[in-house]
Formats: structure tokens, C-alpha cells, sequence
């Protein structure tokens, strides 16, 4: 497990087995804004230290994400392709839900409601 705190905004990644495949859980909590955006774009791409890129993005305790977190998780999405790895994207609250349409991701990126559906999901 790896914890990186940044001014009312954790990232935290886990890795875990399902279904025989080692996944990255990369958990955003709080906001991402304008206090704190640039610190963690710098810091984002410790997501791929472990070179997996086999990742669910749990955006349960996602509060507010500025401009430079969408392109902060369209980056992530892009380097997962990439790598021929798998991104999905379980946890959205109203307002995230209607981020994440207008960001038009690409077809293969699946999205649920819950941590637990993107779980159940992974194949």
C-alpha cells in the first residue's frame, strides 16, 4: 500500500488479486483544485511504479476535480492504453457522473457505480 497526501486531497493505491490478475485500486479522496492540482500532477505517475497497469480507479470519495484532474485521469486512461492495460472506473457521485460524460473517454474504459460493481466486473 502507498499513501500520498497533498493540501484536502489522498491518493492512495492498493494492489490486489481478482480473478488471478494483480490490480492496482487507486483511490482519489477529497478535491482536486487549484491548491493542489499542480503538486499532485507532479506525483501522479507513481500509479505505475510497480510498471501495472492493470488499474481500477475508485472515485468513491472524490469530492471536486478542477480541469487539471480530468486531464490528470484522461493521462492515466492514455498510458494504461498504452501499456495494453485495463482501466475502469467504479465509485461516482452526481457530480462526477456528469464530469466524467463530458470527458467522452474511449469505449473500452468501463464505468459503475460502486468499487464493489467494478470488482465484480473485472474480467
Amino acid at each position: 500500500m502507498s499513501r500520498l497526501e497533498f493540501n484536502s486531497f489522498v491518493l492512495e493505491l492498493n494492489t490486489d488479486q481478482i480473478n488471478n490478475q494483480n490490480v492496482v485500486i487507486v483511490s482519489f479522496e477529497g478535491q482536486i483544485s487549484n491548491n493542489n492540482a499542480f503538486e499532485i500532477s507532479r506525483k501522479i505517475n507513481t500509479i505505475f511504479d510497480t510498471e501495472n497497469y492493470n488499474i481500477i480507479l475508485n472515485l468513491t470519495k472524490l469530492e471536486y476535480i478542477n480541469s487539471v484532474g480530468v486531464a490528470m485521469l484522461l493521462t492515466i486512461i492514455k498510458t494504461v492504453d498504452q501499456h495494453n492495460g485495463k482501466v475502469v472506473i467504479g465509485g461516482l457521485n452526481h457530480f462526477l457522473e456528469n464530469v466524467i460524460k463530458l470527458m467522452e473517454l474511449p469505449k473500452k474504459v468501463l464505468i459503475f457505480h460502486s468499487i464493489d460493481e467494478a470488482r465484480t466486473a473485472w474480467d
